[in-house]
């Protein structure tokens, strides 16, 4: 690692990690837009790229509640919407298409 890179904390046990190429996939965003909700969010995550770094349920439910407010009402519903999805899932199935 880098000089003033951490890790990423484990996950406690119980609780379901998901990374970043799965919630930009869910949500169907681009990952400059996801890094600007998780910075306005002030969720801590990767200084760049780190597709596999995890995000526990209660960092996803702060991005949830930052992408549905302010300035992000556009592009962050859905994408809250597809976050509250993944987050209702069972872990072992993949969460519902939306039309």
């Amino acid at each position: 690692m880098r000089r003033g890179q951490t890790r990423p904390e484990p996950t406690p046990p119980g609780q379901r990690a998901f990374t970043k190429a799965e919630l930009i996939e869910a949500a169907g965003i681009s990952a400059g837009t996801f890094d600007t909700i998780r910075k306005a969010a002030r969720v801590r995550g990767p200084s760049h790229g780190g597709l596999t770094w995890p995000f526990s349920q209660a960092d996803v439910i702060e991005l949830i509640h930052r992408a549905e407010s302010g300035s992000f009402t556009e592009r962050g519903r859905p994408a809250a919407s597809a976050w509250r999805a993944l987050l209702d899932a069972p872990p072992d199935r993949e969460p519902p298409d939306e039309a």
